[in-house]
């Protein structure tokens, strides 16, 4: 398990990413708020996607509506803990997809 230094650089590289491919967006249709080590997605102005560090656990939580995602460093890719291979950039980008119609630019 990595420590927790080194855990917070990761989580800070990858909160920092996601919220950079907000800047072209139409703010409208998707807008992210980046504060206090979480980061909020608000889409077409009403629902809600958060993407959250889990410090002991050296996780990154991800919420939207009823579901959850717990994502683990793996081979330097944040993938889901159920074995489903759910990688947190491009989840983030499908959900942002299909509930504002944005493309995101942000691969794995």
């Amino acid at each position: 398990m990595m420590n927790e230094s080194e855990y917070r650089q990761r989580v800070d590289e990858v909160m920092r990413r996601v919220d950079i491919a907000f800047e072209d967006i139409d703010p409208d249709l998707a807008e992210s708020d980046y504060t206090q080590g979480s980061l909020v997605v608000t889409l077409r102005q009403s629902l809600k996607l958060i993407v959250s560090p889990q410090t002991p656990l050296r996780q990154i939580w991800v919420a939207f509506r009823d579901r959850a995602w717990h994502l683990n460093l793996t081979d330097g890719r944040w993938l889901d803990d159920r074995g489903e291979g759910v990688e947190l950039f491009a989840l983030v980008a499908s959900i942002v997809r299909e509930q504002a119609g944005v493309a995101l630019p942000l691969s794995p």
